[in-house]
């Protein structure tokens, strides 16, 4: 048989009471300091995962947003590029009006200025005819010395017009 001898009783009773300070003293603290720790850990951890979410959802939301200003710039320029084409479309309408204001203006001035050369050769022909008339109604001559001074008051007539027409074409110059 076994026989216990007292120092094996004192050893296991030692051991015993060693056992129990340590769990009491050692194993308690060391637990709780692992679990602060990894309590510690965890929270971290949460935290890093909400702080990510958050990040996450702020790449979305700056996403949507860098979206929705390139659909607005994209809006802004169709409506800057119909304005253009209107602001074109005016500016020639309104140069071809003002073109035709011109040329109507001209055309009548130029209506005028004839209507004017008109009248003043009809006086000029008419002074004219006057004077050959007189001359030929003074000197009373015969048919030959009439055609010869007809002649010349023809051509002194017509000097006189190309003198005035080149007068006045020089002036609307």
């Amino acid at each position: 048989m076994i026989s216990i001898d007292r120092s094996i009783i004192f050893q296991i009773i030692n051991f015993l009471i060693l056992v129990a300070l340590l769990f009491r003293f050692l194993f308690k603290p060391v637990v709780q300091a692992l679990d602060k720790r990894s309590n510690h850990i965890r929270e971290e951890m949460e935290k890093i995962e909400k702080e990510k979410k958050a990040a996450e959802e702020m790449r979305l939301k700056y996403e949507e947003e860098s979206k929705n200003i390139h659909i607005k710039y994209q809006e802004m320029q169709e409506i800057a590029n119909q304005e253009a084409v209107k602001i074109k479309s005016n500016i020639i309408d309104e140069a071809y009006q003002e073109s035709e204001k011109i040329k109507q203006t001209a055309e009548e001035k130029a209506r005028i200025e004839i209507d004017k050369l008109y009248s003043e050769l009809k006086l000029d022909i008419i002074d004219i005819s006057t004077e050959m008339a007189a001359k030929l109604l003074r000197e009373r001559i015969d048919i030959s010395k009439q055609d010869q001074l007809i002649e010349q008051l023809l051509e002194e007539a017509i000097d006189k017009i190309e003198i005035k027409s080149d007068v006045q074409y020089g002036q609307q110059q």
